[in-house]
């Protein structure tokens, strides 16, 4: 009998940000991708977009698929929705993989301004198509076919009839991630299964942000992905399906 495996996507992404990971999974892992309200597919948004209530939205969906228990696996934004919702029903997580988590330790002054500026809707809805390209591809550390379809993926959700919600979305999740609480601070004491990764290339969620999770959960497993950046999903999707898979047995 397989497990389910909770599959949450970044800031600005979608389901399809797993779908390499999702084919290289061992067939005792059903993966469960989802997009968050006004991401991807899911253009009707939602009342809020902090963590919590994102995990509170994705609990819900779980529910409404009769999804009693899953392992965890959440990619930036989806890190940090993907550790809530190990705190609000941890009995429902059997382990938690944090992929490059947003907010795992407190966002300074200057980092506050550039998050707020890089995700305002008006900005991003006019901004030359250039910019926009640089922008969506910053954070990648791998040049390839996955970089080019995140990039094709996210300048097709500014514009057309889910350009709305998307940017809406995109807005108010940045707005909620930094008014959080870090997940650094969140997860102290927790006891599921930790498993955190890191692209040893990242500048959006850099491996000393996300070491401070290890100074609450000194437990962790800990790996750093040579040559990798802020989406290893997409660039060493191989990498991170192995090493869920292998999460997936301790649980």
């Amino acid at each position: 009998m397989s497990r389910t495996l909770l599959l949450l996507h970044g800031l600005g992404g979608s389901t399809e940000d797993w779908a390499a990971v999702a084919a290289a999974l061992p067939k005792s892992l059903s993966p469960l991708a989802l997009d968050f309200p006004g991401f991807g597919k899911a253009v009707r948004p939602h009342d809020s977009y902090d963590p919590a209530s994102l995990a509170r939205w994705v609990l819900g969906e779980l529910d409404d698929r009769d999804v009693e228990t899953a392992v965890v696996a959440g990619h930036s934004l989806g890190g940090r929705v993907a550790g809530e919702l190990a705190l609000l029903a941890p009995k429902r997580v059997l382990a938690l993989a944090l992929v490059s988590p947003l907010g795992s330790a407190p966002y300074g002054f200057t980092d506050t301004l550039k998050w707020k500026a890089m995700s305002r809707a008006a900005l991003v809805s006019s901004a030359p198509d250039t910019s926009m390209r640089n922008a969506l591809g910053y954070g990648f550390a791998v040049d390839g076919a996955g970089k080019k379809g995140f990039v094709a993926r996210g300048m097709a959700a500014r514009t057309g009839p889910r350009a709305p919600a998307a940017l809406r979305a995109l807005e108010r999740s940045v707005d909620g991630l930094l008014s959080a609480p870090p997940l650094s601070k969140r997860l102290a004491g927790t006891k599921v299964p930790l498993l955190l990764v890191t692209g040893a290339e990242d500048p959006l969620a850099p491996p000393k942000d996300v070491e401070a999770i290890r100074s609450a959960r000194p437990d962790a497993a800990y790996v750093k992905l040579a040559g990798i950046g802020h989406y290893a999903p997409i660039e060493a999707p191989k990498d991170v399906a192995k090493l869920l898979s292998e999460l997936s047995k301790k649980a």
